[in-house]
């Protein structure tokens, strides 16, 4: 779906693409032939304006639904009953939702989510897109992968809004409340530097800073000595933005998710 566009031939799509640098000609080894892939650089701008519109909507629907649970819980401030049955319908459907769309969620948080997001769109729909005349959200909006985005991110939003009130709701047994194992190496490091103390560290490691930064994470990980080296090449891409850097959005959700687990509230930019 889309704008309407005069109705092109493959190969004037093709030509168009090329002239606009949407998508770049490679030659294929095995079979000596030409082969067009996406250039990811035109793309991105694309993919920002799609996820900024994305977690716009998706935050203006989790307010005003917020705004309608606090104003219930509000009402009922005297009837924990009723509060907390509200609480675990509006918990559990929100839970059902993005454990259905499990997938999607994924290749949104994934770090390849610029190449699979190329995946939900034809080419005509890409040119369309560069060549469009009206504006960005208007482009998006009859196409139902910006449509599932908006209402699963929305869940996303809720589900975090709902969980701290859940647990407001609920008392914990603290005899039965065990802090959770962090297995994932990387899952440390992003932690590590959300909280600030690999800058501090930086700051008083005065020689050798990366190396010795690295080994130093390593034993404090309880990771092999020997992967040294993999943990200060990670430190190199820290912030980067690239495909090698730690700090994707899958990895800060569950960061921060974590964290929130002990008390942990970083402060708000």
């Amino acid at each position: 779906m889309g704008e309407d566009q005069t109705r092109l031939s493959s190969a004037e799509l093709e030509e168009l693409c090329l002239k606009q640098n949407i998508i770049i000609e490679r030659n294929d080894p095995f079979n000596n032939s030409k082969i067009y892939l996406p250039n990811i650089e035109k793309i991105n701008k694309m993919i920002r304006e799609f996820d900024f519109l994305v977690d716009g909507s998706s935050r203006g629907k989790a307010v005003n639904e917020i705004s309608k649970i606090e104003r219930f819980l509000y009402d009922n401030e005297e009837n924990a009953d009723i509060r907390s049955k509200f609480l675990a319908t509006y918990y559990s459907n929100a839970s059902m939702y993005i454990e259905n769309h499990r997938r999607l969620l994924e290749d949104k948080r994934s770090e390849n989510w610029k190449y699979l997001f190329v995946n939900y769109f034809k080419m005509e729909d890409i040119y369309n897109y560069f060549n469009k005349k009206s504006s960005a959200s208007d482009f998006f909006k009859d196409y139902s992968i910006f449509n599932d985005l908006i209402d699963l991110t929305y869940n996303v939003k809720l589900m975090e809004y709902l969980r701290s009130q859940v647990e407001l709701e609920i008392p914990i047994d603290n005899d039965t409340d065990l802090p959770v194992k962090i297995e994932e190496s990387n899952l440390k490091l992003v932690i590590i530097n959300e909280l600030g103390l690999i800058d501090k560290l930086k700051n008083q490691i005065s020689e050798n800073t990366l190396p010795n930064l690295a080994r130093f994470l390593t034993a404090l990980c309880y990771e092999d000595p020997s992967n040294w080296r993999d943990v200060l090449l990670k430190l190199k891409n820290l912030n980067l933005q690239n495909d090698k850097d730690l700090l994707t959005e899958l990895n800060l959700n569950k960061a921060h998710e974590i964290m929130s687990l002990f008390g942990i509230e970083l402060e708000k930019e």
